[in-house]
């Protein structure tokens, strides 16, 4: 029993040495590379690594605006999520996915195909972009049904955002200021 102690005490004390002896070998490298590295670089490397982390100053809308637009950038664009449950919700989305090509230069959006539950073989599919409903109605499991409705909702969905887009350009040259002569 006491050597069973006496065996746990010193392993460990050979951890912590080896601990202390690993934190103070990390010490000394760095201070090694400080002294390798001159203090006018070393100051303008960290200047630089802290200025590309922060936001722009609010006393800069334009700069602040440019970085709101570049990190929103950074998102997957164009996802299409299903949460279907039966086969026809399923065929559904299939059809959709298989015919759906974003309009060009449109950014920042979802699709997500929903079924409801619903009586008897009858099912309820809705179709949402970026949380506006566009589409919601009772399918009946007739694949010809569901490909006919889904090849429609595609052409819905291709002029929304292309509306969509439009009306944001609007928007934007509304909010250019305009010259004075």
């Amino acid at each position: 029993m006491n050597n069973a102690l006496l065996y746990y005490l010193r392993s460990v004390c050979l951890v912590l040495l080896m601990a202390g002896e690993g934190h103070a070998y990390a010490q000394e490298k760095k201070v090694q590379m400080q002294q390798l590295i001159p203090a006018d670089t070393a100051k303008q490397h960290s200047l630089k690594a802290d200025s590309t982390k922060q936001a722009p100053a609010a006393d800069r809308p334009g700069q602040y605006e440019q970085y709101i637009r570049s990190s929103a950038d950074l998102e997957i664009d164009g996802l299409i999520v299903d949460k279907t449950i039966t086969k026809i919700g399923r065929d559904f989305y299939e059809v959709f996915q298989r015919g759906w090509e974003a309009p060009p230069g449109a950014r920042n959006f979802t699709i997500l195909i929903e079924e409801l539950p619903s009586r008897g073989n009858i099912s309820v599919v809705s179709l949402s972009v970026n949380e506006d409903k566009l589409f919601e109605q009772p399918l009946q499991p007739r694949y010809d049904t569901i490909e006919e409705v889904a090849t429609y909702m595609v052409g819905v969905v291709y002029e929304y955002l292309m509306n969509d887009q439009l009306n944001k350009q609007l928007e934007a040259e509304d909010k250019k200021a305009y010259e004075v002569y």
